[in-house]
């Protein structure tokens, strides 16, 4: 067989709050600045956080000016505080996982929670997210994925081009956090947070002969300790790459990134703090990352 001119890339992008997508697009303007195109990728595959980054870095703005957009001071946007108790919202989960005999009927049972939560009401929802993507149209040369859940079934559910879906509508339906945010509305059906498929949804890049999995919460990449809402987990997804003939290198915060996003993945004021050390970080994997890339070249 004749050797492809190059090996073909995909990147993902998982969940990870507001203070997730500062690090990842801090993490992906150092390693351009290092000389490494990782945004360039046949396949970006977001879910939640990463579906915000996946549909800026697919917007035509650069690398740099989405970084500094990250450093913006918070009362300059649009962002207003959330009150996201971890605690209350990991018994949410639980009590929808030990109630139900499949992942995907736990699923449903935290998208009816999240349909019944008293939140904020779509339309301030979707003004949010507005301010926070350059464009609200796909862009027709790239092949973005982004992940959401059907509140009603539990069913995963993958947003594209082709899927006749808004851009600002997919991205909110994939990072709309049950319980935090108010599900999203597409022709009469209502979206959660694709974090509840899984935190990566990595297995979407099967076939792809690199695959960068970028993780701004390393709770998601731990093995699972008991019955999940996730449909596959990290290590099965990693299997199936692995299976598919994909080389895959995964990144996920280091120490001095996961203090600078503070507690709540959700509050605004880290937000520079977070981008800055995703760029630290960038800077120092970017040898790596290099060695990665040219593995099958």
């Amino acid at each position: 067989m004749a050797k492809k001119d190059k090996p073909s890339k995909a990147l993902v992008l998982s969940g990870g709050g507001i203070t997730g997508t500062a690090w990842e697009l801090g993490l992906l303007f150092a390693l351009e600045e290092s000389g490494l195109n990782v945004i360039d990728a046949e396949l970006i595959v977001g879910t939640s956080a990463g579906s915000s980054v996946g549909a800026q870095i697919t917007s035509g703005l650069s690398l740099e000016e989405l970084y500094h957009r990250q450093l913006k001071p918070v009362h300059e946007t649009k962002e207003r505080p959330v009150d996201f108790d971890g605690h209350k919202f990991r018994q949410m989960m639980a009590a929808a996982i030990m109630s139900s005999p499949d992942s995907q009927t736990a699923r449903a049972l935290i998208g009816e929670a999240a349909l019944a939560a008293p939140t904020m009401g779509e339309e301030e929802r979707l003004e949010i997210m507005a301010s926070r993507l350059p464009v609200h149209e796909w862009n027709p040369e790239r092949k973005l994925v982004l992940n959401a859940v059907d509140a009603e079934t539990g069913e995963w559910v993958k947003f594209d081009q082709d899927s006749g879906v808004p851009l600002l509508l997919a991205v909110s339906a994939s990072s709309a956090v049950p319980g935090i945010y108010p599900p999203t509305t597409i022709n009469n059906r209502r979206y959660i947070d694709g974090g509840m498929s899984s935190g990566t949804n990595a297995d979407v890049a099967q076939g792809y002969d690199l695959v960068l999995i970028i993780v701004a919460e390393p709770s998601m990449i731990a093995p699972a300790m008991g019955p999940t809402m996730h449909r596959i987990t990290f290590q099965e997804e990693l299997a199936q790459l692995k299976e598919s003939g994909s080389q895959v290198m995964v990144i996920s915060p280091d120490t001095e990134s996961i203090e600078a996003k503070g507690p709540n993945p959700l509050d605004a004021t880290f937000r520079g703090a977070s981008a800055e050390a995703g760029h630290k970080q960038g800077e120092k994997i970017a040898g790596e990352v290099k060695v990665f890339l040219e593995s099958v070249e």
